[in-house]
């Protein structure tokens, strides 16, 4: 890949390095990874041991309208945590379908099937800005075989989930509260009063106070972001006290709102 193809995603982006990779001695096998999504030459492509984010993203080519901030790096290695992780949250819904509380129990099954659903990724949390990976190599992670990328295009909307009447997709309004979005998608009466979780399109995961003792201060979120209003903490926190964080941890290793 010549330096003029590494200019057209980012300036100067990385043409020593990778220069440098295609001088490294071929005795390693090469590492093979996939780039789907809204980008110009989507597949599979072969990189030199070692070969890194950048080196995979310039083959690839990310559309000029890809919404790099929800740009996914899946990899193998997290898969195994993510399906522990999983399953534990799977063993509490199924004790909260138990609940004395129809409204618990309802809000149980509602998560029981979008847990069904939505398989571990691999996702790790990791920055696509494009100058930030040129200036901290530890931003520009090693990848491996079977490792992807994920680009999707710019959504609309943001997403309503958990203890709420029914989910919801809502209409992406920039610098909105994400609190405000509760107007439009209101919470159930299994839904915990306090709190809720905001997960932006990278994965960062934020819990924000919403009650009038511990209201946080305005926080936008991006699109494609999903907010998750939580169990109650009487019920929730009954079967396991990190239930709530470890959901909107789950929900972070998922695809971006369309």
């Amino acid at each position: 890949m010549k330096c003029m193809a590494a200019a057209m995603i980012a300036p100067l982006l990385f043409c020593a390095s990778l220069s440098a990779s295609a001088q490294e001695t071929s005795a390693g096998a090469q590492v093979r990874v996939e780039v789907s999504g809204n980008v110009r030459t989507p597949g599979q492509f072969d990189i030199p041991p070692g070969g890194r984010l950048a080196d995979a993203l310039v083959a690839a080519r990310p559309a000029p309208d890809a919404y790099l901030p929800g740009a996914m790096l899946l990899k193998q290695q997290a898969k195994e945590q993510q399906f522990r992780l999983r399953a534990g949250l799977a063993h509490d819904l199924a004790l909260l379908q138990r609940s004395a509380d129809a409204d618990v129990q309802q809000a149980a099954g509602v998560l029981t099937q979008w847990l069904d659903d939505h398989p571990a990724t691999g996702r790790v949390r990791q920055s696509f800005d494009m100058r930030l990976i040129q200036v901290q190599p530890q931003s520009n992670p090693v990848l491996g075989t079977g490792d992807a990328i994920v680009v999707p295009s710019r959504p609309q909307a943001v997403r309503v989930m958990g203890a709420v009447l029914a989910e919801c997709r809502v209409q992406h309004e920039p610098l909105r509260d994400a609190k405000d979005y509760l107007r439009d998608c209101p919470a159930s009466a299994a839904a915990d009063r306090n709190d809720i979780y905001v997960i932006q399109p990278d994965g960062y995961v934020q819990k924000l106070g919403v009650a009038l003792w511990n209201r946080a201060d305005p926080q936008p979120i991006a699109p494609g972001g999903t907010l998750y209003v939580p169990l109650a903490e009487s019920s929730a926190g009954a079967v396991d006290e990190a239930f709530n964080s470890e959901f909107a941890a789950f929900i972070a290793t998922q695809p971006i709102t369309p």
